[in-house]
């Protein structure tokens, strides 16, 4: 196993081994937090590579210190001392994707940017962070520590521009050697300063798959042909999908995509998910983040058969469509009439975010016999049960178009499949209608005249 030499020059790197390099950098975590300036932007890895160790030591000296910290991230955990309501005044926070961070907005600290995931490293570069701070795995023998389960989160441009690069080394994130390229490894030496930690990453069970979620499957494992290369991502339906391409018989199935989960490691088993006929990384599962649970990161582990990449690498729309027969399937969290997808707000407030959505909708289009699938429930019920469609007229006020209608092409509800490509605003909304919820048919029906014209 070889990776390419380290381009970023760490404050050890003119001592001789790596192992000696890494005595000089270990240090306590309130040395290193001194190494973090009041009034610096700092980028952070998200999720289970969050790094508790120096995120605890930073609140401990920020408030005698005074000044201000910017934090760039995303996927931040809820039990971070940093975003703590006491620091609201100390901290704040930007992301290019909320998900437990949408709880903490309304310290007013806690703010949404909005990007496509691809351009999380540009983002982040274009806030100019002086410091970095990532949690990797143990060193190999050779002194790489695996980015891990989160490391894209903080992609590599953004540890190459950042003055100071602080690794929280935790032995109990996995290393993945499968890190095509050199993409997902940092080497000791290109560290200014390393804190031990020993901590258990969060896992993330298989959300199981509800009945509605097995519909709208079954329509979409019709939509993917053999050998095609699939992008799909995570919860109950990504489940479902995988249970319907496995009981549809689908053979030679292929993947790059942004997060991989357990029921990818499923269909690899099964021997569904080969990457036979890929053009691009032929013979491995390729995505930038793991999102489950120890099964999969064990299997994971040493396995030739993924291929790990900065999300820059994953989601440029035309590296996607170097592939053949690219089938995209993304979530949608309702839709207008003429096609527009809201997949990130409920009005004006940030739930998720743009992510990779119309990425992967413009690279599985660009991609020769590729196919872009939008999936959302029919309908949903309010808190007081209230029936309501999530095909609407008009998408409300103050709602974000996440892939305008131009881009849209197959749309699946658990009542069917309506391909909106090439059509009038006209045959868009009868086709919309004729998979929305029966409840709702007739009233989208007298409503159509009013909203196309």
């Amino acid at each position: 196993m070889s990776f390419p030499t380290p381009t970023r020059a760490g404050r050890a790197s003119g001592l001789a081994g790596w192992q000696q390099q890494y005595e000089t950098l270990r240090m306590s975590a309130a040395q290193a937090a001194e190494l973090i300036r009041p009034g610096d932007a700092m980028a952070v890895s998200g999720s289970a590579n969050w790094p508790y160790a120096v995120d605890e030591a930073l609140t401990a000296r920020l408030r005698p210190l005074g000044g201000h910290m910017e934090l760039l991230s995303l996927y931040a955990p809820l039990d971070t001392t940093l975003l703590a309501p006491d620091y609201a005044d100390l901290v704040s926070y930007q992301a290019n994707f909320f998900s437990g961070e949408r709880l903490l907005a309304k310290q007013g600290n806690v703010w949404y940017v909005p990007t496509h995931l691809g351009a999380t490293g540009d983002w982040m570069c274009a806030r100019k962070p002086r410091a970095a701070v990532i949690t990797c795995s143990a060193p190999d023998e050779h002194g790489w520590m695996s980015r891990s389960l989160w490391g894209a989160s903080v992609p590599r441009a953004v540890l190459e521009q950042a003055e100071t690069v602080v690794v929280v080394v935790n032995d109990q994130l996995p290393f993945f050697s499968s890190a095509g390229d050199g993409h997902m490894l940092f080497h000791v030496s290109e560290a200014d300063a390393i804190v031990e930690d020993s901590r258990p990453p969060a896992e993330h069970p298989p959300v199981p798959a509800g009945e509605t979620d097995r519909r709208i499957a079954e329509y979409i494992a019709d939509l993917v042909p053999d050998g095609a290369c699939v992008q799909f991502g995570l919860g109950g339906l990504a489940n479902a999908v995988g249970e319907c391409l496995v009981d549809a018989g689908k053979r030679d199935l292929g993947l790059q995509t942004e997060v991989i989960g357990n029921c990818v490691m499923e269909l690899m088993k099964k021997g569904v998910l080969n990457n036979s006929r890929k053009q691009t990384c032929p013979g491995q599962s390729v995505g930038a983040y793991f999102i489950g649970d120890k099964r999969l990161w064990d299997f994971a582990r040493d396995n030739p058969a993924f291929c790990q990449k900065d999300i820059h690498w994953t989601n440029d729309p035309r590296r996607i469509a170097q592939n053949d027969r690219v089938v995209s399937i993304n979530n949608a969290m309702e839709m207008d009439l003429t096609g527009q997808v809201n997949a990130e707000s409920v009005g004006p407030r940030q739930y998720s975010g743009t992510g990779g959505q119309l990425e992967w909708v413009l690279g599985s289009q660009w991609s020769k016999d590729g196919k872009s699938v939008i999936a959302l429930r029919s309908s949903y019920r309010d808190k007081a049960g209230v029936l309501h469609s999530k095909i609407v007229p008009q998408l409300p006020l103050g709602s974000v178009v996440t892939t305008p209608r131009t881009c849209v092409q197959y749309v699946v509800t658990e009542y069917g499949v309506a391909d909106l490509k090439y059509k009038s605003v006209l045959e868009r909304a009868r086709a919309l209608i004729a998979i929305a919820h029966p409840d709702f048919r007739e009233e989208l029906s007298r409503n159509l005249a009013g909203t196309l014209l």
